[in-house]
């Protein structure tokens, strides 16, 4: 497989320049340093938040005289907006 170069990169960012002007070759820079940066920040685990994290009601002892069948079930709080 060939090498690129220097010289090869310095001809494509010319043709690219030109064909894309360098208002778009800012703004395309600029873009792939934000996606480079996000990915590398996501691989790391930063930032990362847990969009279906919901709390659990807090436990209540089980009376000897009362089985796990006959207890009251837990039911999640419902949602009113």
């Amino acid at each position: 497989m060939p090498r690129v170069g220097f010289g090869e990169l310095l001809v494509i960012g010319f043709v690219l320049l030109v064909v894309l002007s360098a208002s778009r070759m800012a703004a395309l820079g600029n873009a792939v340093g934000k996606f480079v940066y996000s990915f590398r920040k996501a691989a790391r685990g930063e930032g990362f938040v847990d969009a279906h994290a919901r709390k659990l009601p807090p436990s209540r002892p089980v009376d000897a005289e009362t089985s796990e069948t006959e207890a009251e079930p837990l039911h999640p709080p419902s949602h009113r907006r």
